[in-house]
């Protein structure tokens, strides 16, 4: 059956009008949005026949590289749109691993023929019961296009408020697919940046980029349930040359539907002015309550004037989010690349800050190498944006694990939180420092307010388990860390910590076997050689131990070995002198390992001796 420009489609009680881009049930207009109505059209317009997945998504999204869970979504959106009448349970055939057929009966008309004496009103007309739908005997209905014109008014209306008194409490922003692997990171990092700009939003719930992107390519219905989202937001993005083409939808987890969906296409050089058309648009479809006109502006303004500048940020943080040291060290060139094009680019300051703080935590580079390379750039973004979180959360890192200005990091810790009280990696970050200062109880409470946040998240999880073994809760941490490895068993932190915690309970073969598997996801670490050496030398397997001293010196020639973890391989040896000359050697280098001196179990048997008592003593812990 082929469809034609002006036709109209009568099955059941139902009246398709595809021009005017409406559905009627017995007259009266049924919401149905977007995509959906697109795709229900292309079925109806072939009822008889298959339409396979690739011919339905080529259809529906022209020009486009779309996930095939768009199709289950608005499938279930027709489907539930079509439940008023009693015949429909049937009308759309699921054809396993093909497609799907529109089986009821369909007449064919065209728009021309509506007879407008036979007019029934339906401008003000409800959606119908379906207690009402099983009474309503069958009858024509005949329309005029200015009717219509209401009733698609009427339509919209109810689909532009969702069907909702209330706005959404909480969404979820799904990573956005690309058309081919080199978009990649101009799709995601639209997608991530959309969630950084709706954490601002104070009554709103933002699932965090570590849970959201953990459903890549998954049905959006489900992610908004494991997310507790009742609103989902996904996109797609493709390049025609130098033009960008984005498509982006809101899915109504509750009602499966869904209720809101733009295209854009711009420029390649317009790429920032997208991301806040973008904003704005989703704003007003997520009604959120707390954004006034100008508020909304503020959300929605573009990160940078320079469309380069954003394209090379954007590359800088898909390869951040990696974190790998080959991905660091290549992120720090996008995000050079983007200051030199944009000086005023106050996100890619801050990002570089955060990609040095990030060398140096894992020890890729020495912390005199990164730790004072990074304040400049986080100084500079506050000053550009005084309002940018993200900055001052890499300042107070600064001050926490390389100035040991504690004073100073709790401050910056506390100006980052309350300028995005949503962001979970900020109370992650300040329950760290809180635990290194001696306030384990106000530590938990912030770690837990982070789990809160972002409960699927698998770091802040894990960092449940490190607050639990630093309070010598050995037990509690082990269970909470074999949760973590439940989500995802291949997660080298939960090893690292899962080892060393088997340490503290005399549980050592396990604790080596789950060094090994941590060095399976991470070869080479300087951390986890350390970690090796030291578990070796406490199970007496001394040649092992000292075998793994001349690896770390080996391995220092190619990279940089932080005289902390040589220290602990010469503790778990009971080599005291040698033990307490390489923390000593740790202090000229730095090593923001130190924060943790006073609490390390792993120095228990230096405890007694007086170097060790003035090495804890140098660090000047408050209180």
């Amino acid at each position: 059956m082929k469809g034609r420009e002006n036709a109209v489609y009568r099955f059941g009680l139902f009246l398709l009008v595809p021009s005017e881009r409406m559905l009627l049930y017995d007259g009266k207009p049924v919401p149905l949005a977007g995509k959906a109505l697109d795709l229900l059209v292309a079925l109806v317009s072939q009822s008889g026949h298959l339409m396979t997945k690739d011919e339905l998504l080529r259809r529906v999204w022209p020009g486009l590289v779309v996930e095939e869970v768009n199709l289950s979504v608005n499938i279930s959106a027709i489907r539930k749109a079509l439940a008023d009448s009693p015949d429909a349970a049937d009308w759309i055939e699921t054809v396993p691993r093909q497609g799907y057929r529109f089986k009821a009966p369909v007449e064919v008309d065209d728009i021309a023929t509506l007879n407008p004496s036979q007019l029934r009103s339906v401008a003000t007309a409800e959606p119908p019961s379906p207690t009402k739908a099983k009474r309503a005997s069958r009858q024509p209905v005949w329309l005029a296009f200015g009717a219509l014109a209401l009733a698609l008014a009427v339509t919209f209306g109810w689909l532009a408020f969702g069907g909702r008194a209330t706005p959404y409490a909480a969404v979820a922003v799904l990573p956005f697919t690309a058309d081919t692997p080199a978009n990649a990171p101009l799709a995601e990092g639209i997608a991530e940046d959309a969630i950084n700009t709706l954490t601002r939003v104070a009554d709103l719930h933002v699932a965090p980029r570590a849970s959201a992107f953990r459903f890549r390519g998954a049905d959006p219905l489900e992610a908004g349930r494991r997310l507790n989202a009742p609103a989902v937001v996904t996109g797609s993005l493709a390049r025609n040359g130098e033009r960008l083409i984005l498509q982006v939808e809101l899915v109504d987890v509750t009602r499966a539907a869904q209720v809101w969906a733009s295209r854009y296409e711009v420029a390649l050089a317009e790429l920032p002015q997208l991301h806040g058309r973008m904003m704005e648009d989703l704003a007003r479809s997520l009604r959120l309550r707390s954004i006034a006109g100008s508020e909304t502006k503020r959300l929605a303004q573009d990160p940078t004037r320079n469309g380069d500048a954003y394209q090379a940020y954007l590359q800088g943080r898909f390869l951040w989010n990696q974190r790998s040291e080959p991905a660091l060290r290549r992120a720090i060139e996008h995000f050079r690349r983007a200051i030199n094009l944009d000086p005023s680019f106050a996100l890619a300051y801050a990002a570089l800050a955060d990609t040095y703080t990030t060398l140096g935590y894992l020890s890729h580079d020495a912390p005199a190498a990164t730790f004072p390379v990074a304040r400049p750039y986080a100084m500079k973004a506050i000053e550009l944006d005084p309002s940018l979180s993200q900055a001052y959360a890499s300042l107070a890192y600064i001050r926490f694990y390389f100035d040991w200005d504690w004073a100073g990091a709790g401050e910056a810790f506390r100006q980052a939180i309350e300028l995005n009280p949503n962001d979970p990696v900020a109370y992650q970050w300040h329950a760290v420092y809180l635990l290194a200062v001696g306030r384990p109880d106000d530590a938990m409470h912030e770690i837990r307010t982070a789990q809160r946040l972002d409960p699927l998240s698998l770091a802040i999880n894990t960092d449940v388990a490190f607050h639990h073994y630093y309070n010598g809760r050995y037990s509690e941490a082990i269970a909470q860390l074999e949760s973590v490895l439940g989500m995802k068993s291949d997660f080298g932190l939960a090893h690292l910590w899962l080892a060393r915690s088997y340490l503290e309970v005399g549980r050592l073969d396990q604790s080596l076997a789950a060094t090994a598997n941590a060095e399976a996801a991470t070869p080479e670490w300087p951390v986890l050689v350390a970690a090796r050496g030291y578990t070796l030398g406490l199970m007496g397997r001394t040649d092992e131990a000292r075998a793994v001293l001349d690896e770390m010196e080996q391995l220092s020639r190619r990279r940089f070995v932080t005289a902390y973890g040589v220290a602990l391989v010469y503790a778990g040896l009971g080599d005291k002198n040698q033990a307490l000359d390489w923390l000593d050697k740790a202090f000229a280098e730095r090593s923001h390992w130190l924060v943790w001196l006073r609490l390390d179990p792993r120095w228990k048997t230096l405890r007694g001796d007086h170097r060790f008592s003035e090495l804890v003593e140098r660090m000047k812990y408050p209180g």
